[in-house]
């Protein structure tokens, strides 16, 4: 996340306003209450080989049903976003804030995605195979994909886009490796073979970064925003509002249901609960726990949490005094309880983190030893490091669920291990202009992606969102291992080897999996909870239908 990143957006989910702890412990009393709709306990099973967990299977039904009922065509969904801003953006590969991430949702379709059970499952590709060596990959397209201006969506439009991506640097450049555009090769309309300076086996695992990899035809302009998604281009304000309708000619037959989508920019928590409850909105993401006591009992309002694999990592700039101390680091990691932070953030919700991501990954390290809160060890670091008594500014924004409110509870354990934490938080727009990359100690945002996939986005050396400065030969030799390799062995011995370096030296301090909190109205159908840590199932509104 991160303000988003390859984790959907730039500037992600926003919490804009502040909630007290003591309310949020209402949210215990209230869960299993009617109108809640929750993926808890059994999630693991229920992803299995998903991509959440990096699987490199796909199913091909785009359409399998997604809720109980029969979806009813036409009518108009509002949709009120906390994340947006003046920066807001319809370009589809450089999304910024969280609302322009619901609105390419809209707009654009990828390759590859995940379905709401975290299974990758084939968009506007049918199949992405590689070679013996994994130097060359050939996909293979859906027949009879029109955009939005009528024109034929083939094989061209897909090696323009990677072209396009590459050209500008966006995000997704990190994640396509040694791509050789030149080399690549437009078999027929259907087809395309892309080529590789060398081996590259992650190809498939990283097109699951699809927020940043959505499809564009040739000569595309972000001014138009032509695509092939399930909605057109209508208006559009930046920071303010967009209307998309549906495109009639939508290539997955039958969908999408809605005649059309008004995505609002929202600024407060409070002013999506006002628009929910007085019936202006329909659809509102990012609560906090403690508007579930306030939507509890209202008949009229569905509550939908999702307990995924999304992360708020507080994160230590490795470059940056006093955190370009490892013993820093390690004691920062040792002050907090991280059981009490959920219970005061989130009501007990979520799960616990161990200063690693990934954690649908199959590949993920469950070997290594839940960290715990240590006061006197962290002392006693601190002390070798010569920083006792040490004061640091932690930068927060409302970027996150439960972002503002982490960065408290942080600042008052660490006063058991001596040190004094000033919690600054800052308007989004600020945070992201100032603070974010720049300062030594702060926080940020991320999706529940791949383990090797939010790797190439946020920890090896040349990431594009490489908040905490972090540079280690050894983990950049073990993640270029992985990506020479097609074989699961050696990506899974390199995770492990990379999670080691993460949890003994890395700048993240993880100490929760966050979740998700969404409501729509009663009349609103087709929303279920996702396991990403995105809203709205990752803003599937082509599944959505109003009663």
């Amino acid at each position: 996340m991160n303000d988003n990143r390859g984790r959907p957006g730039s500037e992600s989910p926003l919490f804009l306003i502040e909630r007290s702890l003591t309310s949020r412990r209402q949210f215990l009393r209230v869960v299993g209450g009617s109108g809640l709709l929750i993926v808890g306990g059994g999630f693991l099973a229920a992803c299995g080989g998903g991509s959440g967990s990096g699987s490199t299977g796909a199913t091909t039904d785009a359409s399998s049903t997604v809720a109980a009922g029969t979806p009813k065509r036409g009518g108009t969904l509002r949709f009120g976003g906390q994340g947006g801003a003046d920066t807001d953006t319809l370009d589809a590969h450089n999304c910024l804030t969280n609302t322009d991430f619901a609105r390419q949702a809209q707009l654009y379709d990828p390759l590859i995605d995940t379905d709401y059970q975290g299974n990758v499952r084939y968009r506007l590709a049918t199949s992405v195979d590689p070679n013996a060596d994994a130097s060359e990959w050939t996909i293979k397209l859906r027949p009879g994909v029109v955009c939005h201006d009528g024109k034929p969506f083939g094989a061209k439009d897909v090696l323009f886009t990677f072209d396009r991506i590459f050209k500008n640097k966006f995000p997704a450049a990190a994640s396509l490796g040694p791509m050789n555009i030149g080399a690549s090769k437009v078999v027929d309309d259907q087809t395309l073979v892309v080529k590789f300076d060398q081996p590259f086996g992650l190809f498939k695992k990283f097109l699951e970064l699809y927020w940043y990899m959505y499809m564009v035809p040739e000569g595309y302009d972000p001014k138009t925003a032509v695509g092939t998604g399930a909605f057109k281009f209508k208006s559009f304000t930046p920071g303010v509002e967009s209307t998309f309708v549906r495109n009639e000619n939508y290539w997955d037959e039958g969908r999408p249901y809605l005649d059309e989508v008004v995505t609002t920019n929202i600024a407060d928590e409070t002013a999506q609960l006002s628009g929910l409850q007085s019936g202006q909105l329909d659809a509102v993401n990012y609560l906090s726990a403690a508007s579930i006591a306030t939507l509890q009992g209202n008949s009229d309002i569905t509550t939908i949490i999702s307990e995924g694999g999304g992360w708020g990592p507080f994160t230590m700039s490795c470059n940056m005094a006093p955190f370009d101390d490892v013993q820093v680091r390690q004691a920062f990691r040792l002050i907090i309880d991280r059981q009490q932070m959920i219970d005061q953030v989130f009501a007990g919700k979520g799960k616990l983190g161990n200063d690693m991501f990934g954690l649908f990954d199959p590949d993920f390290d469950t070997s290594i030893p839940q960290r715990t809160q240590d006061l006197e060890q962290a002392k006693s670091l601190l002390k070798a490091a010569g920083k006792e008594n040490l004061s640091v500014e932690l930068f927060t924004t409302a970027n996150a669920p439960g972002m503002v409110e982490a960065a408290q509870v942080f600042a008052t354990q660490a006063k058991g291990a001596g040190v004094n934490v000033k919690v600054t938080n800052q308007p989004v727009t600020t945070y992201f202009a100032n603070s974010y990359l720049k300062v030594p100690f702060s926080q940020d945002y991320w999706q529940g992606f791949n383990y090797l996939l939010t790797a190439s986005q946020g920890t090896v050396t040349e990431a594009p969102f490489q908040v905490t400065h972090f540079s280690d030969p050894e983990y950049d030799a073990l993640y270029a291992t992985a990506l020479a390799s097609a074989d699961e062995a050696v990506h899974k011995d390199a995770i492990h080897g990379m999670q080691k370096i993460d949890y003994e030296r890395g700048g993240f301090i993880i100490p929760y999996f966050f979740p998700v909190v969404d409501a729509t109205s009663s009349k609103v159908k087709g929303v279920l909870p996702g396991p990403a840590g995105i809203a709205l199932n990752g803003f599937s509104f082509r599944d959505f239908w109003m009663e």
